[in-house]
């Protein structure tokens, strides 16, 4: 039996039951490892899979991440890949934050940060008193003396 030019032609597309085109001869078709627990040598050959969702159940790729958080400290954590969706940032939007605890507390940072900024560039007069040396050194005190208190109240 030849093997056959491209054999991703014969895998079924899930969404719309149709057979995945081949890949272009100017186009680039990336595949990476996404296990860190396979063993070196001669590749599994599974005949059974006829489709993506099967390969992501046999195969249950995952990795092991280590990420650096503001403090500059590590923190690991395993992400797991059910479906290609999974793979997906889309700016914050994606599942691959979404299935990341690590990468959803970093996105919630930031997006309380946005609200906040986008709330002082709003109120003019929060913005005069940001301008003001005084002044703001005057609500950094108010500021600090509202958090002790809502911290001794825990």
């Amino acid at each position: 039996m030849a093997m056959k030019e491209n054999f991703i032609s014969m895998a079924p597309d899930e969404e719309s039951n149709a057979k995945v085109s081949p890949v272009d001869n100017n186009k680039t078709l990336m595949i990476d490892q996404y296990t860190s627990d396979v063993e070196p040598g001669n590749p599994e050959f599974v005949e059974d899979i006829q489709c993506i969702a099967d390969a992501f159940a046999h195969f249950k790729p995952k990795v092991e991440v280590d990420f650096v958080d503001e403090e500059g400290g590590s923190v690991n954590e395993v992400l797991e890949f059910n479906e290609l969706r999974d793979f997906e940032a889309q700016g914050g939007k994606g599942k691959l934050v979404a299935n990341s605890q690590f990468l959803s507390g970093v996105k919630q940072k930031i997006d309380t940060n946005a609200k906040i900024r986008k709330s002082i560039e709003q109120n003019r007069k929060l913005r005069d008193i940001l301008k003001d040396g005084s002044a703001r050194e005057e609500l950094k005190e108010m500021l600090k003396a509202m958090l002790e208190e809502l911290e001794g109240n825990k």
